[in-house]
């Protein structure tokens, strides 16, 4: 009896796990502006306003950390995500001293490079979460972004 609960409930566990990737779906990121192959590249998924540019890794959807070394070409970068259907902004920054933090100075600016969806730009500080939002449904989809220094 215990080893028929344990293998239904492995097979309702699996079920979940398969419904969950097939309604994943793949986001490719083309970014451009980079100007040297220097640390890393953090990118940031968030799925709420609420927690749009928060650095707090409960409050990020998603995390990614690439090595920028021999994989620039003609100053751009490809890379995909699997995001499941939702809305989503994106935050990425050249993270050129490698230490997972966006650096920044006394008020705020970011003193690395940095991206966000939609190329959404800030007026008078960060982007707002409604100019960087966008929509994963039944297709893949695509973001191209340019990587800007600020300071």
């Amino acid at each position: 009896m215990y080893a028929k609960t344990i293998t239904a409930a492995s097979l309702f566990v699996a079920s979940l796990s398969v419904a969950g990737m097939a309604s994943a779906q793949n986001l490719t990121v083309i970014l451009s502006g980079l100007t040297s192959e220097q640390g890393q590249l953090v990118v940031r998924v968030y799925n709420s306003e609420k927690h749009w540019l928060s650095d707090k890794t409960d409050e990020i959807f998603q995390q990614q950390s690439f090595a920028l070394q021999g994989q620039v070409k003609d100053a751009t970068i490809q890379f995909s995500l699997e995001l499941p259907a939702g809305d989503y902004a994106l935050s990425l920054f050249q993270d050129k001293d490698n230490n997972g933090e966006l650096k920044s100075n006394w008020i705020g600016i970011p003193k690395e490079p940095v991206a966000t969806s939609n190329n959404a730009k800030g007026s008078m500080g960060p982007p707002d979460y409604k100019d960087a939002v966008f929509q994963i449904a039944d297709q893949p989809a695509v973001q191209q972004l340019n990587l800007a220094s600020i300071d």
